[in-house]
């Protein structure tokens, strides 16, 4: 088939769970640019990701919105088919929405033109095919992280604050860890909550690094808490403790929910408290902490959160929780407003 001449756009991903084939964004692009050159098309753009859903890339959102607005073009080059799309529906659902503009898909692995005639049958086949693959990967990639979990190695990401990565490693970072130190005493010693422990904090002028993944550079209730329910800090590794769970009446949102059953095991790591001091801190956590029943089904939408302006220093206010159980057992909570500055101004109180 003569291509000479016809006008692209390359669009290469890398998505988390599927690094493990091992071909890396610039490889993608220089095969998709070789194959280009090599059909003498024009290259118009590259958009390239490195996500898991439609929502987390944005260089697909973009390419769509500039398809839409009359970027003339007449092919997508990918170089798999599984590059397209997350599974077989998100696929077939983008491909009949490009085509409307006369646009068409080519995959050059496996050698698919979906301007041809047997094109879409064989997109609507090998999309499929590339779903099963991947949750096959998926569930590879999980079983081999669940077996590092159980050697007490650290299975990624960023490190837990009072700790930084080296070689894979976990190891102290000691003008973070002080601070650990004190939430665990003052929790366990002094019986303070987490506002007060936040508060006294930011008093105090204890600095609160700030971290590359966009965390606040002041203490918070919610900081203070996650330093209190994570055994990383007494020398354990806890994976399997939080799991994606679709958003209902959504597409392609998600949340993190708690689950009960996670592994736990010793980690490789050096500790910042010992495990007397976690477990002082653990049993009044289960003693004081009020769990809510499951939020499945019970989403609420806060329509002033952002909007409301705090009357006495004009920041955002946001809603807030009290909740509590009753003696006769039964769960209540109460939603209200509160001003954000109140809780994450360093040394202040609105």
């Amino acid at each position: 088939m003569n291509r000479s001449g016809k006008k692209c756009v390359l669009y290469p991903r890398v998505s988390t769970e599927m690094q493990v084939d091992g071909f890396s964004l610039d490889g993608q692009k220089n095969s998709l640019k070789r194959f280009a050159d090599r059909e003498e098309m024009e290259i118009v753009n590259i958009y390239e990701d490195a996500g898991k859903s439609i929502d987390g890339r944005p260089a697909f959102k973009q390419m769509l919105f500039d398809i839409e607005n009359g970027l003339e073009i007449e092919y997508i080059l990918v170089y798999k088919l599984s590059r397209f799309g997350r599974n077989a529906a998100d696929i077939l659902n983008s491909l009949e929405h490009v085509q409307s503009f006369g646009v068409n898909l080519i995959c050059i692995e496996e050698g698919i033109d979906s301007s041809q005639t047997s094109g879409k049958l064989l997109i609507s086949v090998l999309s499929a095919v590339a779903e099963i693959e991947r949750e096959n990967i998926i569930e590879q990639t999980m079983n081999g992280r669940k077996e590092k979990a159980r050697q007490g190695g650290w299975n990624g990401g960023f490190a837990p604050y009072g700790y930084y990565l080296k070689d894979k490693q976990l190891y102290i970072q000691e003008n973070e860890a002080e601070a650990i130190r004190i939430i665990f005493d003052k929790y366990v010693n002094d019986n303070m909550g987490f506002n007060k422990i936040a508060k006294y904090l930011n008093l105090q002028g204890v600095e609160k690094v700030k971290r590359d993944n966009g965390t606040l550079s002041q203490w918070s209730t919610h900081f203070v808490r996650m330093i209190l329910d994570n055994p990383v800090y007494c020398g354990k590794i806890a994976f399997g403790r939080r799991t994606r769970e679709k958003v209902k009446g959504t597409k392609n949102e998600y949340r993190q929910v708690r689950q009960d059953d996670y592994i736990i095991a010793d980690g490789q790591h050096d500790t910042i408290i010992d495990e007397e001091l976690w477990n002082q801190a653990h049993e009044k956590r289960e003693i004081t902490g009020v769990k809510s029943p499951s939020k499945i089904g019970r989403d609420r939408a806060h329509l002033l959160s952002g909007i409301l302006k705090c009357p006495k220093c004009g920041g955002p206010m946001y809603t807030n929780k009290h909740a509590w159980t009753n003696k006769d057992g039964t769960y209540k909570e109460v939603y209200y407003y509160v001003c954000s500055k109140a809780r994450t101004a360093r040394g202040k109180t609105c």
